[in-house]
């Protein structure tokens, strides 16, 4: 009689785990996966440089100023300016600052209200990253 009950037991509780995974019911436990409520929050990537923060400014007479994030640990920087079609205008000489005002002989090959786009380039001493590109427009 009491390995009857036994096993009339084990099959009740076994058929409410079934019913109750197949039914989706909530049994009050939150999955250590669930998404935190609220707007997401970027996070810094534990590992490699960041080459973001990059921006232009437009100064007087008809000059670009290009600007970048210092990564710790580069050895030097290359700013290659492309056209619309992503072909290459111009690259810069090897810079050591995080800062390029494009000269006027290179920039008189832009058109004035046009957008461009600039990549940059991180030279290290063992590898180089290269940066995905940004866009600046003429006036």
């Amino acid at each position: 009689m009491a390995n009857r009950r036994e096993a009339l037991s084990v099959i009740a509780v076994a058929g409410f785990a079934l019913l109750t995974a197949c039914s989706g019911l909530y049994l009050g436990f939150v999955s250590p996966r669930a998404a935190p409520h609220g707007k997401p929050v970027p996070r810094v990537p534990e590992q490699g440089p960041i080459l973001y923060q990059m921006h232009s400014t437009f100064s007087k007479p008809n000059r670009v100023r290009l600007e970048w994030r210092d990564v710790t640990g580069a050895s030097g920087y290359r700013v290659k300016v492309m056209g619309v079609q992503e072909e290459s205008l111009f690259v810069s000489p090897r810079l050591t600052n995080n800062a390029w005002v494009i000269p006027q002989e290179l920039g008189a090959r832009m058109k004035r209200q046009t957008v461009y786009r600039w990549q940059l380039t991180v030279l290290f001493p063992d590898r180089v990253e290269v940066s995905d590109p940004a866009a600046f427009a003429t006036q």
